[in-house]
Formats: C-alpha cells, structure tokens, sequence
C-alpha cells in the first residue's frame, strides 16, 4: 500500500475512532444525569349512596271500608332522604286494580309538615296529580312517567306527600261491593 493511502486509512480510522469514542462519552455523560421523580399513592374511589326511607311503619296508608259517593279520606306520609348524593324522587303506582278505581277521585300534593300519623300541619307546596286513581295506575307507572319535584340535595331532607280521595259523585249503582287497591311507589334516583 502506497504511503499516502496508509495516511488516509489511519487519518479516517482515527476520525471513526474519535466518533466511537465521544458518542460513548456523550452515552455515559447522559446516563450520569440527576434525576428526581414523586408519587401520589393511595388513590381510592367509592360510590355515593341513594337511601329514601318513609314513616308507615310498613303500614297500608289507606284501608278505607263502606265507602259511598261523596266519602272522603286523607293520609300523609313523610320520606326522609339520607343518600349521600344528590338526586330526584318522582311518586309512581305499580298496582292499581279494582272496578272502584276510575271512581276513586285523587289529589296527591308536596309539602311540609304532618307525617303518617296525620296531616296536621301539613303545608303544600304544590300539587303532583289531580285525576282518577285508574288514571294514575296508567299513567304513572315508572321513575321517568312519575310526578314530584322532590329534590333532595343530601342526608336529612325531608318532603311530606298528601293523598286524598273523594269517591265520585257519580259512582253507578254497579260499583256496590267493588273495590280498588294500590301500590304507591317513591323511587330516587341520582
């Protein structure tokens, strides 16, 4: 190999060789540099709660017997909400049967005051249903068709519904002896 060739292969193995040899002290250089880093353990997540609870003592609010047109009736009920979300509570019937319903006349309002021991003191603050008690059972039949403005924000709050019934006036002779029942239901929903 001429002399000038060798120059040129020693001259570009020296120039390979100090390439090789910064790009592994830039390597080492950058593995070597502070570092510092934090955590946030212990993350947890837990749902809220939804609880309504009323005073009836699992009682029947009505049990009204002998009824004719024109007998009248009244019962209050107080529903406590002590979820832990906010939410809505809408009033529904799943189960009204009898040939006495489409005569049984119904007003159900919201307020304050009075519990299922009686209505004394019952304030309204708006009325939820003005109708036949067969009109309820078929068009109140869910949390999304139900009635109500109840609109607990948290534990604690309280809204006291009034059920009252008037047999119609014009209840046929037919109506004698029948009878009418039915389930009302208070849902919450968040």
């Amino acid at each position: 190999m001429p002399v000038g060739a060798m120059g040129l292969v020693t001259a570009a193995a020296t120039v390979v060789g100090g390439i090789a040899l910064s790009s592994g002290v830039m390597w080492q250089a950058s593995n070597a540099a502070f570092t510092a880093s934090t955590t946030n353990a212990a993350d947890s997540w837990t749902a809220g709660t939804v609880s309504l609870v009323d005073d009836d003592s699992a009682t029947a609010m009505f049990a009204a017997t002998n009824l004719r047109p024109g007998s009248v009736g009244e019962k209050c009920i107080k529903l406590t909400y002590n979820g832990s979300l906010s939410g809505t509570v809408k009033l529904y019937s799943t189960a009204v049967t009898g040939a006495l319903a489409p005569y049984l006349d119904l007003v159900i309002e919201e307020g304050a005051g009075g519990d299922f021991g009686g209505c004394a003191g019952f304030t309204p603050s708006g009325t939820d249903f003005t109708g036949t008690l067969a009109s309820f059972g078929t068009t109140r039949t869910g949390f999304a068709s139900g009635v109500g403005s109840f609109a607990p924000a948290g534990p604690g709050d309280v809204k006291t519904y009034r059920i009252s019934y008037t047999v119609n006036a014009g209840t046929p002779d037919a109506a004698q002896g029948a009878n009418a029942g039915a389930t009302f239901n208070w849902q919450a929903a968040s």
